[in-house]
């Protein structure tokens, strides 16, 4: 024999159900993109004629990138994905890299809006700052930087990259 629940308790339980899937699909969905945004909504940027000797470095003939990461910040993990494949494509004389803490910079004359962030200088003058890559996963084939670095796009001057949604940590 089998069991046979009664009408309302079946219809209880699918109610129940349900609203458990809508719930946790709501959790889910804001956890995931609870530091998804744009990367600096107030676009407020200073300093942004800075170049690398403030951070203590000597100007070179290449490209300097300046790798800024937060403590705690659960997009760390996207970006360091970005250097990882950096490290892959890039020859060492390409580029020389950098760790930042936001203090750090912050210390040398620039504020930053946000992070991870990455700073990348040519011959010793700033070239672009802001996120890593666009969209809300961040991922490493919509990455901003590598096209720079390997020099297949050109920027006609200084980008502070403020208006790309990017997953940050606002500082």
């Amino acid at each position: 024999m089998l069991f046979k629940p009664k009408p309302g308790r079946l219809q209880l339980a699918l109610l129940l159900f349900s609203l458990w899937i809508i719930v946790v699909s709501a959790v889910l969905f804001y956890l995931g993109q609870r530091h998804y945004g744009v990367f600096a909504p107030d676009q407020v940027w200073h300093n942004s004629d800075i170049d690398v000797s403030a951070f203590g470095l000597t100007a070179s003939a290449g490209f300097q990138v300046l790798h800024v990461f937060a403590d705690g910040c659960v997009c760390n993990l996207r970006a360091k994905a970005h250097i990882r494949q950096l490290d892959k494509q890039l020859q060492p004389e390409q580029a020389e890299q950098y760790f930042f803490s936001p203090d750090q910079i912050v210390s040398a004359g620039f504020t930053l809006p946000a992070t991870p962030a990455v700073l990348i200088f040519s011959h010793g003058k700033l070239l672009y700052a802001g996120p890593y890559a666009s969209g809300p996963l961040c991922a490493v084939d919509d990455s901003l930087i590598a096209p720079i670095l390997q020099q297949q796009v050109i920027l006609p001057g200084l980008w502070l990259n403020a208006e790309t949604s990017a997953c940050r940590c606002p500082l």
